[in-house]
């Protein structure tokens, strides 16, 4: 009988272990996916080209009156921008990203124009020769790349050339404008440190007015907006 009994207590348990092993495996659960964050501070390099316009509208000083030499055309400075930035986000919601960022850069842009006198003709020399900026910026991100806009206060280091003739008297005036930017662009961070970047801003640095030495009469006063398109790589932090 006790072998009756372990004989029949051996079967139950390999007809259990057989139908155990037909029954389907279930899989661990896939990790969860990874996203690149926008939130950290960083700081990197740009170079750019950059296009302006520069145009001279000259008074007469002791009357305010349109001057007849004031120039038919704009001064168009450009060149090249070589410069750093730094600053710091925020994503949050879970896709939109706050941040500030502040920038300096040198800059080659110089151009010309001629002021309305008999040949060889009186010109003006426009040089733009250091800027930067302080600005906010708001993007959305589609994990590794990030659309935003950004704006904020630029300043410029400007210097006005005035001469009479190609080989005469000539005066320099200098000044630092502060007025504004806005713009746009595209960042993608290529691994989890490094993030480059493609961006297009405007800037308005308002009116320049001064009486040049050569012009003892007149008031020059010089409106200067510029377009900059700029590529730039980073390190995140």
């Amino acid at each position: 009988m006790r072998r009756v009994v372990v004989a029949l207590l051996g079967a139950a348990c390999i007809s259990a272990a057989a139908n155990a092993a037909d029954l389907p495996v279930k899989a661990p659960p896939a990790p969860p996916p990874s996203y690149f964050s926008w939130t950290g501070c960083y700081i990197g390099g740009d170079v750019g080209i950059v296009w302006a316009r520069d145009r001279d509208n000259e008074v007469i000083t002791a009357t305010g009156a349109p001057s007849p030499f004031s120039p038919t055309d704009s001064a168009k400075p450009d060149g090249v921008k070589l410069g750093g930035y730094l600053g710091c986000n925020w994503q949050f919601a879970p896709q939109f990203v706050l941040g500030v960022e502040g920038d300096g850069e040198w800059t080659s842009a110089k151009g010309s124009a001629n002021f309305v006198t008999p040949a060889p003709p009186d010109f003006y020399e426009t040089k733009i020769r250091a800027e930067g900026s302080v600005r906010g910026r708001i993007g959305y991100a589609f994990d590794h790349v990030l659309f935003y806009v950004t704006g904020g206060v630029a300043f410029a280091d400007i210097n006005e050339h005035d001469q009479v003739g190609v080989t005469g008297t000539s005066t320099d005036n200098s000044t630092t404008r502060a007025g504004w930017t806005i713009g746009a662009g595209f960042d993608y961070a290529f691994t989890a440190n490094w993030i480059g970047r493609i961006e297009y801003r405007y800037a308005d640095f308002g009116t320049f007015s001064y009486v040049p030495v050569v012009f003892a009469a007149f008031t020059e006063n010089h409106k200067i907006t510029e377009n900059v398109v700029r590529i730039g790589l980073a390190y995140k932090f």
